[in-house]
């Protein structure tokens, strides 16, 4: 089975240090023992070439990488493993090599939650509101990281802090990315959405023709204009709220942190009239995962295709900002969100407000 889904890179750095770790624990003993090892079954042969092939056909690297050498390589490496299971890290490793977004994830039940590379942390049930006006006319809305499938609290939230901000009579928007580590991107659309400016947003570079992203009325979904049923949206029946001031400029705030969802909420907003991108260059994980279930459980994450904004204009990896701010050291001022107020209350409707 094979699904969209974006990760978080929360517990990746863990599971690589295992993955070094198991390669080296497999690694021949030699003169330390002088038991021959039991040659692989050809079960465990067949679940290699498998994964390996099934990866291939999905990946956005299939035509430049050399496929043979990688399933000698893995084979290699596990000669003596008895089960799929002694595969795992020697599979992933090499997966993560090719690409940076790609891996395998054992089943849930075989690890601690703190290994597995997609355990996303948790945010409160209810999060709390971090919309707050800066230079008296400048809204800034923090969008956070969303774990796990959609809840409408998240958008609820999110609509919230634009609604009261909006009221306050803003005359440009700060649209806070920095922190967000990626997971869900649906809710994240959903919630930021009313600031899109448009309903088709973007699109994965593997769809076909009108397989775009889409906001509507509170809601984000992928594939054909009409709403479905499943479309991450707000936990009440009423659509997402009509804003004043939505039209307004817009500063996105980037950063190290921003990855994966993060990076493609960034991209959704890509296009748009009176934009401009402040701080630091983004994690580097702006791709799309097909998810493709092994016989035991286990999953591969694929990188199978990369992003497209609303133009058309693809983007491989990792997002630029068009303003390149240093991070600002703890205790002082925000470097980033100072060039962004100064951006802001530069452009047209910052200075009519200003003469009323």
């Amino acid at each position: 089975m094979r699904t969209w889904r974006m990760m978080t890179t929360s517990g990746r750095a863990v599971w690589r240090h295992a993955c070094v770790l198991s390669l080296l624990a497999a690694a021949p003993l030699g003169a330390q023992s002088s038991v021959a090892p039991r040659p692989m079954p050809d079960s465990v042969r067949n679940y290699i070439t498998t994964a390996v092939t099934r990866y291939r056909d999905l990946s956005v690297h299939r035509a430049t990488t050399n496929w043979d050498s990688l399933l000698g390589s893995v084979l290699q490496v596990t000669a003596s493993a008895q089960t799929p299971s002694e595969t795992w890290a020697a599979l992933s490793a090499a997966f993560h090599g090719v690409d940076r977004h790609s891996f395998l994830m054992p089943p849930p039940s075989s690890s601690p939650a703190s290994d597995r590379p997609n355990t996303p942390v948790r945010p409160p049930a209810e999060p709390q509101l971090l919309g707050r006006l800066v230079q008296q006319r400048l809204g800034v809305v923090v969008v956070p990281s969303h774990g796990g499938p959609n809840r409408p609290s998240y958008v609820d939230s999110l609509h919230a802090q634009l609604q009261s901000l909006d009221s306050s009579g803003v005359c440009g928007w700060i649209v806070d990315l920095r922190r967000n580590t990626g997971g869900n991107m649906w809710p994240m659309l959903a919630g930021i959405g009313p600031l899109l400016g448009a309903e088709d947003v973007g699109s994965f570079t593997a769809g076909g023709p009108g397989l775009l992203w889409h906001y509507r009325d509170g809601r984000a979904w992928y594939g054909g204009s009409a709403t479905p049923t499943n479309a991450a949206g707000r936990g009440s029946a009423a659509a997402g709220p009509a804003l004043r001031h939505a039209a307004a400029p817009i500063a996105l705030l980037l950063g190290r942190q921003t990855a994966s969802s993060g990076e493609m909420t960034a991209i959704a907003f890509f296009g748009r009239a009176d934009l401009r991108s402040f701080g630091d260059s983004t994690g580097g994980y702006a791709s799309a995962n097909a998810t493709v279930a092994l016989r035991d459980g286990a999953q591969l994450l694929v990188t199978s295709s990369y992003p497209r904004d609303r133009l058309g204009r693809s983007y491989t990896l990792t997002l630029a900002p068009d303003e390149l701010i240093a991070p600002s050291k703890p205790g002082e001022d925000d470097a980033t969100v100072r060039a962004a107020s100064t951006w802001l209350l530069r452009q047209a409707t910052c200075r009519a407000e200003a003469r009323r």
